[in-house]
């Protein structure tokens, strides 16, 4: 009988420690330092400032070394209480160099009547392909934007429909598997195209090698 339960425990372990061990070399195994993707167990922070949005904080997490989500806000002056939005991002592959998948973002848009409405102003789900090597990386971005069309009326502030059109753009991040820096740049091809620029800096911690 106790050979039979060892063996049975012995059996059952083996693959255990096999999918421990591949998952181990897959989470170990060369990437870029992406300006889109987070590491496994990695933690960002990151500031933000740009165009139409004026400012935005956002942290991040990275599971997996595939999926890559967090919250991003700002408070502006004459804000009841913090926009907060939900961002994301899911790799689809991941090389040495080369990485593609797909990210999420909302632009959090500067109020269109100031007294009494902050409304997001578009909301952007894009294809993401980047490379990278050492502190530089770069990538372009295209799909689709989800964007506020104002109505006929221009005094009419708060009053618009909204609209799928095409939206793109590219990014470039310099900086380490730490901390760097970034510009993003992206379109959406409405009526009255909408222009989004910003310059970011992030900070990451490896919480995952930091708990070890």
């Amino acid at each position: 009988m106790t050979v039979l339960v060892l063996t049975a425990s012995l059996v059952l372990a083996a693959p255990t420690e096999g999918a421990l061990a591949e998952l181990q070399r897959w989470l170990e195994r060369p990437t870029p330092i992406s300006p889109r993707f987070l590491e496994h167990g990695t933690l960002e922070l990151s500031l933000a400032g740009g165009t139409p949005h004026v400012y935005r904080l956002e942290l991040r997490a990275g599971l997996f070394d595939v999926a890559s989500f967090g919250v991003t806000g700002h408070w502006l002056p004459g804000q009841p209480w913090p926009q907060l939005w939900p961002v994301g991002a899911l790799a689809l592959w991941r090389g040495r160099m080369f990485e593609f998948g797909g990210h999420y973002r909302p632009v959090l848009f500067p109020a269109i009547d100031r007294a009494t409405h902050f409304e997001p102003r578009a909301h952007f789900a894009l294809a993401s392909f980047t490379i990278g090597s050492g502190i530089f990386a770069a990538g372009l971005d295209f799909g689709a934007a989800h964007v506020r069309i104002p109505s006929v009326d221009p005094g009419a502030l708060t009053q618009f429909t909204r609209q799928t059109v095409f939206g793109g753009g590219f990014v470039v991040r310099v900086g380490n598997e730490w901390i760097g820096a970034s510009a993003d740049a992206l379109v959406a091809l409405s009526p009255d195209p909408l222009m989004v620029f910003e310059v970011k800096l992030d900070v990451r911690f490896d919480l995952a090698r930091a708990g070890k």
